[in-house]
């Protein structure tokens, strides 16, 4: 069972897939987007390419201010949209630091760390977060 795993963005969508087993992500590639709108339908086609079963959202908890809450909402409402316009389960994970970690590892890497592969990096992080957690738990995250 394949798992898609998005880093959402205003202007670029971080896109990971599983393997088969669902046990390990990989980054898959980057949607250039010039609507958050396009954005749930655009998943949604990727998702149906890659016979994925199910979704995982990365979602910027733990961190405050107005800001983020205006962006914790707009990824909500992005969840929402997506599981209309592809019909699968969207779990929402915590992404935080996600896109950090990817820059320190492209960094490591001698890649630039504004490369905008970076987004699918951090996707493949937050997948990989969710499919290491016990199993249990990942039903919690709807």
């Amino acid at each position: 069972m394949r798992v898609l795993g998005v880093d959402f963005g205003l202007r670029r969508l971080g896109i990971a897939l599983s393997d088969e087993d669902a046990s390990l992500a990989r980054p898959l590639r980057v949607l250039e987007i010039t609507s958050v709108r396009q954005a749930p339908e655009a998943v949604a086609a990727v998702a149906r390419d890659a016979d994925a079963r199910s979704v995982v959202v990365g979602v910027p908890l733990g961190l405050e201010g107005e800001e983020r809450r205006q962006e914790v909402r707009r990824v909500e409402r992005f969840a929402r949209a997506l599981r209309r316009a592809s019909g699968l389960e969207v779990f929402l994970v915590d992404e935080s630091m996600s896109t950090r970690e990817a820059e320190e590892r492209a960094r490591e890497a001698g890649r630039a760390d504004r490369d905008p592969s970076l987004h699918a990096h951090a996707a493949a992080l937050i997948l990989q977060r969710w499919l290491d957690r016990p199993r249990k738990a990942k039903g919690a995250e709807r």
